[in-house]
């Protein structure tokens, strides 16, 4: 009965996020930069609460994604896998050393990685220290990555994971590459850490702001 509902969730989620992204008006800063993610060696973070629009502008270009082993990790899975995505189990918490040799291997093999740096339980917002160590053993920068949205609902959820209203707007933003050194001090990895969360949580701001102000540009 359980993978029946999977499934189903699968489904209908994958079906959900194309008709309400196909009403959105999706622009990105830098201009262009959705059509180069695939061309671009790089860790991608985005807050979990912002998932859906990425989820619609990555369908079908075999990036991989790190999906909780937690069971509410599985109804995310069911919908990516039928977007396109490649999904890796596991997280910081469960599964972390099996899920890094995971995403190496796909690194190595030539696919973008995307991660949620506060999933999968949170503290919402707060970058957890498994994308610097990721970044480290791929020897690949991390580049911060968000969504401003016009109009949205937030859910009740940990994360108020937020979803766009019908015909509103939607500003995906890229932050520079932040090139994690592969040998960091405890204290020095607490100042990479930070300066990611701080840039993400800045680049939501401005995204929301210039969103909400005018049609981007």
């Amino acid at each position: 009965m359980k993978k029946l509902k999977f499934f189903l969730v699968g489904i209908l989620g994958a079906w959900f996020i194309r008709l309400l992204a196909f009403t959105i008006r999706i622009q990105d800063n830098p201009r262009g930069f959705n059509k180069k993610i695939t061309n671009t060696h790089a860790i991608y973070t985005f807050w979990h609460c912002l998932m859906l629009i990425p989820a619609y502008v990555g369908r079908h270009r075999n990036i991989q994604v790190l999906i909780s082993q937690h069971s509410d990790g599985e109804y995310i899975a069911q919908v990516i896998k039928r977007l396109g995505f490649g999904v890796i189990r596991g997280s910081t918490t469960r599964g972390g050393a099996r899920a890094v040799k995971g995403m190496i291997n796909k690194i190595r093999e030539g696919y973008p990685i995307a991660i949620t740096p506060d999933g999968p339980r949170g503290p919402r917002c707060i970058v957890q220290p498994g994308c610097i160590y990721l970044s480290q053993k791929a020897r690949l920068p991390i580049i911060p990555a968000t969504i401003g949205l016009s109009r949205y609902w937030k859910l009740p959820s940990w994360d108020q994971f937020r979803i766009p209203k019908p015909f509103s707007r939607a500003l995906m933003m890229y932050g520079d590459p932040i090139h994690i050194p592969p040998r960091l001090t405890e204290e020095e990895s607490e100042r990479y850490r930070l300066l990611i969360e701080n840039r993400m949580n800045e680049m939501t701001e401005k995204a929301d702001a210039l969103v909400r102000k005018r049609k981007p540009a």
